[in-house]
């Protein structure tokens, strides 16, 4: 076989082919249409069965028509012709975007189109192509139009100035499983030899892939990279996932497929958008039921025996414990979060019980993610787990373009653009409305506050019941103590609206809350415990009291009432320089990733 010489003009290498290869072209045309001819003529029947299943399936239409690029010009300018398929995908799916670039592309594929697509029957109306004169039957295969990627690549080798085909060297030599640059120079090696023993070679090797489904794989590589390996992530909480480790999941993308393992309790459809696949999970969050907690640990082990992931990310203690038991057993690398105690610690003997939990489970686990010190230093004093595998973070960081700096005076200011002096202390709790986060100690103090400052103060309350606190919340506002706003998504308006963020909590890994409140601008008070200490600097960010002393959060809250707009404010400036300083989401992200990548 000779070797036809190229030669560069414009950055572009311009195929000249030896006296024999011209004339094999020419050849190879006739025979690619008399082949066509006679497939259409034999496959009918075929034609006619597909088209009929297509239609039950997903009704019309059942052609799928998509703009490809053709043989070139001379001058490097690209020409186009409609491709014609078999439609394998629901009529919604995006028209132009090569099945690579979906995030999802199972999502997409009918029941018949995934058939299909294994089979390559899809590409049968390519005849129809190929008589026509788009096509020959053997080629480098027609990209998209707005592939530029794959086109800029061919270019170097002049792949995209001979006839594309059906099938050709690349699609035998890997498909779908090949980096663009690669398949790029398989169809340079394939325009540089073309003739009779190339095209044998591609014709006997497309037999044996069609038969084998060899390098078929539905959102290939479309990039240098390769493949994406899976990445499950198991939580208890859908909602959670998404409003506080969103960044962190759509970093991950960049180098994961992810398969998420949650209740459905909001935002899972945002997930899907995402690109992330969905698997619905009953957990019961609160309660200790064997049995129920018994089918959970076989659901886990269903779907990960299933699913095969690569890695495996959990958060919250059921997930981290079942889950981590699972692929301790399976052998798969898993990355475990301990996001607060919770009341599992809050009781010796359920702390043991759960402490030999957490102790089997993390046996092999790759690294475990705390939020603060001190929860860190309660497993290393329980001996749950190594402490070369500890990694704490801090918290979950706080988006600071999210949350943007808002000074209290540019929303305070009377008619005459001065602030007004006789304006209420709104202090916000936002939260679940339960008594571990210091429910009734808040409430206490804040009747306190009211008999001796009236209205000039008053609680917005933004959140949900987990606890029986109906009433109390009803009296509080029929009293003119509080007002509440309930369960709101979009909670910047709310934080803006403060003057001061109080979260009295029993427990917490690390308080979104106070970052949050903090991030805009608003001095908090909290509790002094783990989780709650570290986003406050006591007395110049806001201010820390003793965990369920009612008192003591009285007092600081009346502090906090006697200060000016412009100490308030001065408090609020320092508490977005510290989120700036220590808790960044992008630095927090940053840093998560690269372990869990391994870099």
């Amino acid at each position: 076989m000779k070797k036809h010489k190229v030669r560069r003009d414009k950055k572009l290498y311009h195929p000249t082919f030896t006296p024999f290869q011209k004339g094999y072209i020419k050849v190879q045309r006739a025979v690619s249409f008399i082949c066509a001819l006679l497939g259409v003529i034999i496959l009918s029947p075929v034609f006619l069965l597909l088209c009929g299943w297509i239609i039950v399936d997903s009704g019309f239409p059942v052609f799928f028509i998509q703009k490809r690029v053709a043989k070139s010009k001379p001058d490097g300018t690209y020409t186009y012709f409609p491709i014609y398929k078999f439609r394998t995908m629901y009529t919604d799916t995006p028209k132009d975007m090569p099945t690579h670039m979906l995030k999802n592309p199972d999502a997409f594929i009918t029941k018949a189109g995934k058939f299909l697509r294994k089979t390559s029957l899809d590409e049968l109306p390519q005849l129809f192509n190929v008589i026509k004169g788009d096509m020959n039957l053997i080629g480098p295969r027609p990209a998209l139009y707005n592939q530029e990627d794959l086109l800029a690549e061919r270019d170097k080798y002049g792949a995209n100035f001979i006839r594309p085909g059906i099938t050709g060297l690349a699609q035998v030599m890997g498909r779908d499983e090949l980096p663009i640059d690669v398949k790029a120079r398989y169809d340079g090696i394939y325009t540089q030899y073309v003739g009779p023993v190339a095209d044998i070679y591609c014709f006997f090797r497309t037999i044996g892939a069609v038969l084998t489904s060899e390098g078929v794989v539905e959102g290939g590589t479309g990039a240098m990279e390769g493949h994406k390996e899976k990445l499950m992530i198991i939580t208890n909480h859908s909602y959670m996932l998404y409003q506080f480790r969103r960044e962190l999941i759509e970093k991950l993308q960049e180098r994961y497929e992810i398969v998420l393992s949650m209740p459905f309790v909001g935002h899972e459809d945002d997930f899907q958008n995402m690109g992330c696949r969905c698997i619905e999970t009953k957990i019961d969050r609160r309660g200790i039921n064997p049995v129920t907690d018994f089918k959970l640990l076989q659901f886990y082990n269903r779907i990960i025996t299933e699913e095969k992931p690569d890695k495996v990310i959990t958060y919250s203690i059921k997930p981290n414990i079942y889950a981590g038991l699972i692929c301790g057993h399976r052998k798969i690398p898993y990355y475990a979060n301990v996001q607060g105690l919770g009341t599992a610690f809050q009781k010796e003997l359920l702390a043991k019980f759960v402490g030999i939990l957490y102790k089997t489970a993390f046996r092999k686990v790759n690294a475990v993610f705390f939020e603060n010190e001190g929860n860190a230093q309660e497993f290393i004093n329980r001996k749950l787990v190594s402490e070369d595998k500890i990694v704490v973070l801090n918290g979950a960081g706080i988006n600071l373009e999210h949350y943007m700096y808002t000074p209290i005076s540019s929303r305070q200011k009377n008619g005459k653009g001065e602030v007004s002096e006789d304006r209420k202390i709104h202090f916000l709790y936002l939260g679940r409305i339960m008594k571990e986060k210091g429910i009734d100690e808040l409430f206490t103090a804040m009747r306190r506050l009211h008999d001796e400052y009236g209205d000039r103060v008053v609680l917005d309350i933004v959140g949900f019941f987990e606890d029986e606190y109906k009433n109390a919340v009803e009296k509080l506002v029929e009293d003119g103590i509080a007002v509440f706003h309930g369960f709101q998504e979009e909670t910047r308006p709310y934080y803006v609206m403060a003057d001061c963020v109080v979260l009295p909590s029993w427990h917490e890994g690390m308080s979104n809350v106070l970052l949050e409140g903090s991030a805009i601008g608003r001095p908090v008070i909290t509790s002094d415990i783990p989780g709650c200490r570290e986003a406050v600097e006591d007395g110049k960010t806001g201010y820390l009291c003793e965990v369920k002393n009612a008192e003591m959060l009285f007092e600081k809250m009346k502090l906090m009432a006697d200060k000016s707009t412009e100490e308030i404010e001065e408090m609020g400036r320092c508490a977005r320089k510290r989120m700036e300083e220590l808790f960044d989401k992008k630095k927090v992200v940053e840093q998560t990733a690269a372990i869990i990548s391994g870099k």
